[in-house]
């Protein structure tokens, strides 16, 4: 039988946040649960606090999913390959992203390898099995199917200077979720929200991206999609449920960024925060 998401929501945001740190957001961590089992996209910091917080036992976590390389996307996958091991993960870790993502991986094995080597022939007996990690990279329009009815799919979007970043669709069953990544406005998001439940995408506050230096606001438009401009998306989309993450407010309270994505999209739109079920 296929697997359902849980009942109370198809996504789970367990990291809502940015690069800048806040104490009420977590780095980027979307996750889809399923059952027992959890697919998680990215792993921003505090990636293992915030599952825990959520009520999803790490050790349930058997697919991470990376959308790019940058850090904050990033910082937390040590916690995902020796924090959920060293709390009972039996099974290797399987982790799909860009090329680049298999050396990122050997770093953090080499850089944990004493750590390893103690706790799998010290007292511990920690599992050897649940250590290793199995790494794939993939490529745009790749498919990876985790279970029967679980399927994902990569698919290329503009952040910047960044060759390789993806946005995630992940159908399970007959329900969509569509992960952005961090992108600029794409045609690739609306191409992959066809008949999609809930689209996660990241944002920025177009008011107070106006008030920053001319650099400042090349950068951010190269890489990101403001609040306009994801408002004028959503309606291409055309999403059941438009969820916000990786707000960068730039000083602008939170309802000023969800009037601006509200100008143009009259669906259902919220902003995420740790540990929302949507």
């Amino acid at each position: 039988m296929a697997p359902r998401p849980t009942s109370d929501g198809l996504v789970l945001v367990i990291g809502s946040g940015t690069p800048i740190a806040d104490p009420d957001r977590g780095g980027p961590a979307t996750a889809v649960p399923y059952a027992e089992r959890t697919v998680l996209f990215d792993a921003g910091a505090n990636v293992l606090r915030g599952l825990v917080a959520a009520g999803r036992d790490p050790t349930g976590v058997e697919h991470v999913f990376l959308t790019h390389l940058h850090s904050d996307h990033v910082l937390g996958l040590d916690e995902m390959i020796f924090g959920a091991w060293t709390v009972g993960r039996d099974r290797p870790l399987r982790v799909h992203g860009p090329p680049g993502t298999r050396t990122l991986v050997e770093r953090l094995e080499a850089a944990f390898a004493e750590d390893r080597a103690m706790r799998v022939e010290g007292l511990e007996r920690a599992s050897p099995e649940g250590a290793r990690v199995e790494v794939q990279e993939i490529e745009p329009l790749d498919e990876v199917q985790i279970d029967e009815g679980l399927r994902v799919r990569a698919f290329p979007v503009a952040h910047g200077a960044f060759e390789h970043a993806f946005g995630y669709r992940v159908e399970v069953g007959d329900r969509v979720v569509v992960i952005s990544g961090d992108t600029a406005p794409s045609d690739a998001v609306v191409e992959a929200c066809d008949g999609c439940d809930v689209l996660v995408h990241e944002v920025y506050s177009a008011a107070g991206w106006r008030a920053g230096p001319e650099g400042w606001r090349a950068y951010h438009a190269a890489f990101h999609t403001s609040g306009e401009q994801l408002g004028r998306l959503a309606v291409r989309a055309r999403p059941r449920r438009l969820v916000l993450t990786h707000v960068l407010f730039f000083g602008q309270p939170p309802d000023a960024v969800l009037a601006e994505v509200r100008a143009g999209f009259d669906g259902d739109v919220i902003l995420a925060e740790d540990g929302g079920s949507y």
